[in-house]
């Protein structure tokens, strides 16, 4: 096994660029002041419409206490009943908003315009909090530069850097706590084959280490990462279980570690083909733990044929020694909503959105009850089709993206009472 301490991210060890990059992000420790409500972000970006206020944590002063500015959203995570994240990228620029009032006013948290986003950070492959304070966000390299990873340990009020001395692609990003996390890179070297290299730190993301990499044996019982398939997702439960999902040859597989890390070996068998007669193609979401350190997870499994997808989950209640598939009595679904998941709030209790209408299951999946129709939300799906994500934080208080790429527009809307109404945030 290949270890090797990655570099801490220094100006002189980084990019020319990456010394103004610094100096905004970790010697100022100022907020980025966000743009005057006067203006708008980028023409066509409209839609979403944001109040935004300083942010508890910052040291800042300024004139301007209260204002609002119309921005695209493109991705969103509650992170408990009042507090949530939501970003869009404008011209290269990530902006990350934080709410701690349910959507009625919003902190700008975003990190120095300096740091370029050639593309939307994804939550769990890009960006990852762990609490309403210590967040991470990865930014791969470019142009021959290091992966470059930004920390705040204050609710981003401000931004710190250190890198990876790689420049491959970031998959995943897990934290267990304030100080411990991962990131997986892969890079394809072959056909059904990937280069899979796993950091981790101790230290909340000052430093780094890669402490497992893709092992060319690709036994099954190898202790490194298998290069075989290609993977679709990462999640540690606690400081030692982890689990990385992968397609191999279109085949879903598990694979596992108990010692945070440093060994994988083959998961449990959950999939059976024969489960699944008529499908041609699969796709498997990493295990999402319903708290942290829980034993209870769900996977999201996806099916398609032709121009249909259809929605099914395997669930654990053992911190992940064994799985059981839930064969979800959901239509099959084509067009633009077809790879949307449900979401689940425990290993019982999930919601999905099929052509306007919100449905509940209370059993796994297996019956699915339509709630009553929203109008609000039939409305708002006429002129933004595409349902970017759905999230559910408790019984009642949940949140869902919509948006229409084709003006670049995108609206965050909010349910109280679990699904039966919505609002604009």
């Amino acid at each position: 096994m290949r270890l090797q301490w990655t570099k801490i991210a220094q100006t002189a060890l980084l990019s020319i660029g990456l010394a103004a990059v610094l100096a905004a992000c970790t010697d100022s420790g100022q907020t980025p002041v966000a743009e005057p409500p006067q203006e708008q972000e980028e023409i066509g970006n409209t839609g979403q419409t944001l109040t935004v206020v300083p942010p508890e944590n910052t040291t800042q002063t300024t004139d301007m206490t209260k204002y609002q500015i119309q921005t695209r959203l493109t991705d969103f995570q509650l992170l408990n009943d009042n507090g949530g994240l939501a970003w869009g990228v404008t011209r290269n620029e990530l902006r990350l908003y934080y709410t701690q009032d349910q959507g009625v006013t919003w902190s700008n948290i975003s990190p120095s315009e300096n740091v370029q986003f050639p593309a939307n950070p994804q939550y769990g492959q890009s960006i990852y909090f762990v609490d309403r304070t210590h967040g991470w966000i990865v930014r791969e390299g470019m142009g021959g530069t290091d992966t470059m990873v930004l920390r705040t340990n204050n609710g981003g009020a401000s931004w710190s850097l250190s890198s990876l001395s790689k420049t491959d692609k970031v998959t995943a990003i897990s934290f267990v706590s304030p100080e411990k996390g991962w990131i997986l890179t892969t890079v394809d070297t072959s056909i059904g084959k990937q280069d899979k290299k796993l950091f981790v730190t101790e230290d909340g993301g000052i430093t780094w280490k890669e402490m497992s990499s893709s092992d060319e044996d690709d036994g099954p019982t190898t202790a490194e990462i298998p290069t075989r398939g290609y993977t679709t997702g990462l999640t540690f439960s606690d400081p030692k279980h982890g689990f990385l999902t992968a397609l191999e040859f279109g085949t879903p597989k598990l694979y596992v570690t108990t010692d945070g890390g440093e060994n994988w070996k083959t998961g449990p068998t959950f999939f059976d083909r024969n489960d699944f007669n008529g499908c041609g193609n699969f796709n498997i979401g990493s295990p999402q733990f319903f708290g942290r350190e829980a034993k209870g997870a769900w996977m999201p499994l996806s099916c398609s044929s032709g121009d249909y997808t259809k929605q099914h989950g395997f669930f654990t209640a053992d911190g992940g020694k064994s799985w059981t598939l839930s064969t979800f009595g959901l239509n099959k679904q084509k067009g633009v909503n077809r790879n949307l998941t449900p979401a689940f709030l425990n290993a019982s209790e999930g919601w999905a959105v099929q052509s306007g209408t919100t449905y509940q299951t209370k059993d796994a999946g297996k019956s699915w009850k339509a709630l009553p129709g929203s109008k609000v939300l039939v409305g708002i799906l006429e002129d933004y089709p595409e349902i970017v994500k759905l999230q559910m934080v408790s019984s009642k208080l949940g949140w869902i993206l919509v948006e229409n790429t084709d003006t670049k527009r995108s609206l965050l809307l909010q349910t109280v009472d679990g699904g039966i109404h919505w609002k604009v945030l």
